[in-house]
């Protein structure tokens, strides 16, 4: 099976703005693409789901980018040097690993190339990031100079990559003699004060959220690059590997720009039937004390009749309609999970309510899966000779719709109701707090 669905992994990963980015650029291309978040627990599983949707590219986000490696068959120059993959993707029946991280940096610094006339640039942070920040200074020819806190990881790094290393309590004075100044730090660490620096230096802050810097830039007037800067660059080249279709850093801070999402405790489960919607669904209720609703079960108490007998008598359209009118309903409640028929998402309009009203999440589980040891009797779509077949052939024409209004998939298989609430919860509660 291939599908046109791309996904960043990780854990967590609800949190991830990649696909504000990736979305972004294939609305402005109109391409027929949809990329989502892809919780796992390991690197096995997300190449698992990768494969099992038939994935065109996925972004990697920690703490797979290195447990990731040994899964695939072929690795890029960058990723080579890095040890660590961010970018998974197809090729000639293969799967490579590419490592964008390093691209997004040269290209955040290419941009001034007045700096890169001074052939040297100081890194301050000796963690992952540092290590693909290293790699593009060197890709640009530039002597790199470490310095942080951890001297055993600064030895590492001196061996790696053969860069001089110095202790951050020298880090004021080594900041005067550096034009290039890159902080691979975490959000909240302070390595030293931005007042020291001047207007001729270019700073680039791996944390896209409140960098310490951002206060100083007009009153001191250096150049900046934010964490956005790299976030975006990095995404450029691995659209244009999933996509084979180029884009621009413009229209992916335009679409950054315009991300307004805004979270309402309303939780949507969708998925084939037979994946767990319901059961989990009422355990993820209990764990974030929101009300739940099934939506089958709202129409048959509506209609006072089950779902065959309103599909023989009334016919699919009439029941469409009225998950329609449900879900619009909803859609102004708070702090509700909602678990979605399996056809909920064929429709176009429910497509856009689900996917501008809800946090939703795609259950995901292959056909087979889903129907063994499933009661047919009251799914009116199986009710024929190969129940199996029409299943598969039924999931395959939906993936796209599911895809389609999915903030999230999650591959339930060998996963019971509790563990997928769980996990669910876990990711939610990680990204929007409950």
């Amino acid at each position: 099976m291939s599908t046109n669905i791309l996904a960043v992994t990780g854990n967590p990963v609800f949190h991830s703005l990649s696909p504000v980015l990736m979305n972004g650029a294939i609305n402005a291309n109109k391409l027929n693409y949809n990329y989502l978040r892809l919780p796992s627990y390991s690197a096995e599983e997300s190449i698992k789901v990768f494969k099992l949707l038939g994935m065109g590219g996925m972004n990697v986000t920690a703490p797979f980018k290195q447990d990731v490696i040994p899964l695939l068959d072929h690795l890029t120059d960058n990723a080579q040097k890095a040890g660590a993959v961010n970018c998974v993707y197809t090729k000639d029946g293969l799967l490579y690993g590419d490592n964008t991280d390093i691209t997004g940096v040269e290209i955040c610094i290419r941009r001034y190339p007045e700096f890169i006339k001074e052939e040297k640039m100081l890194v301050i942070g000796s963690g992952g990031a540092a290590q693909g920040v290293i790699i593009a200074g060197k890709n640009l020819g530039l002597n790199i100079t470490v310095s942080a806190r951890n001297q055993e990881a600064l030895l590492k790094l001196k061996e790696r990559f053969n860069v001089e290393i110095s202790s951050l309590n020298n880090i004021e004075k080594l900041v005067k003699e550096f034009k290039i100044i890159v902080q691979a730090l975490p959000s909240g660490v302070k390595a030293f004060n931005p007042e020291i620096l001047d207007s001729e230096c270019l700073v680039l802050d791996a944390n896209y959220k409140d960098s310490i810097f951002e206060p100083f830039i007009n009153k001191i007037g250096f150049k900046f690059l934010s964490g956005k800067d790299w976030l975006v660059n990095q995404a450029v080249p691995g659209f244009e590997i999933f996509t084979g279709t180029t884009t621009t850093a413009e229209v992916m801070y335009s679409a950054l720009e315009q991300y307004n999402f805004a979270y309402h405790g309303r939780i949507a489960l969708t998925g084939f039937m037979g994946v767990g919607k319901t059961t989990s669904g009422k355990i993820l209720a209990k764990l974030t004390g929101y009300r739940f609703v099934d939506m089958d079960d709202e129409i048959e108490s509506q209609e006072g009749m089950k779902i065959t007998e309103i599909f023989k008598t009334k016919g699919e359209d009439y029941f469409r309609k009225i998950e329609t009118d449900m879900l619009r309903r909803y859609a102004g409640e708070q702090n509700i999970i909602l678990s979605c028929g399996g056809g909920t998402v064929k429709n176009h309009e429910n497509q856009e309510i689900l996917k501008s009203s809800f946090v939703t999440v795609w259950l995901y589980a292959t056909a087979k899966y889903c129907i063994t040891g499933l009661d047919t009797s009251n799914r009116p779509l199986l009710q024929c000779d190969n129940p199996l077949a029409a299943a598969e052939k039924m999931l395959a024409e939906r993936i796209p719709f599911y895809a389609a209004c999915a903030y999230a998939v999650v591959c339930v298989e060998n996963l019971n109701t509790e563990q997928i609430a769980n996990k669910v919860y876990e990711q939610i509660n990680r990204t929007f707090g409950i």
